[in-house]
């Protein structure tokens, strides 16, 4: 099948990049052709402190209100097969579709870090792990400063305040810049029953 003519794969591109050549497989590319008809672009993989890219996978532009679901609905089929997509921009309306182990690699893909706070990236991925043996969720996007994810378990009310207050020593700028105190902190949780960590 054709899929650069599908997706007009490349075609803004100064670059002609070979699907094929970045692992992408016909079957993920046919899920993909089920929630989506949009342009494929590369997806790179940028050294933070090299500039270094190299092209890793695909992304394609969502309207905002769809990407999460988008996310979700495709990892359902792709994961299987060793591919997760998850959003990539803090507008949220991008979603990149790359080869990875488990969702853990999308914090090590997208470098975030807190380096303001002298936080790396393997930190960040230590105590996302570390909160997720606890309450489990699931990463739906990141990038270099912040990362998101949906709560399949979330603390139940005695414990929501210790793990509000565990987040903003990790975190600080989500009360500080964002929620304002911890009782804020608590209430955005429980609304939206999702962890967002971003360093400004």
């Amino acid at each position: 099948m054709n899929w650069k003519r599908i997706f007009g794969f490349g075609r803004e591109s100064k670059q002609d990049i070979n699907i094929a050549n970045i692992g992408i497989s016909d079957e993920v590319l046919s899920i993909i052709s089920k929630f989506t008809t949009g342009r494929l672009k590369p997806f790179y993989k940028t050294d933070l402190y090299t500039d270094k890219k190299s092209v890793i996978g695909v992304c394609i532009e969502v309207k905002q209100d769809q990407a999460e679901h988008l996310v979700l609905k495709m990892r359902e089929e792709m994961q299987e097969l060793g591919f997760l997509p998850f959003i990539c921009d803090s507008e949220h309306n991008k979603v990149c579709i790359t080869q990875v182990s488990d969702q853990f690699d999308i914090i090590k893909i997208q470098q975030t870090n807190g380096d303001n706070y002298d936080i790396t990236s393997e930190m960040v991925i230590s105590k996302l792990k570390e909160w997720h043996h606890r309450y489990p969720f699931t990463i739906i996007g990141a990038d270099f400063d912040w990362v998101e994810a949906t709560f399949q378990v979330i603390p139940e009310s005695k414990k929501l305040r210790s793990f509000a207050t565990e987040m903003y020593k990790f975190c600080p700028d989500i009360v500080e810049q964002g929620a304002g105190s911890i009782n804020g902190l608590m209430e955005e949780l429980e609304e939206s029953n999702k962890l967002f960590l971003w360093w400004d």
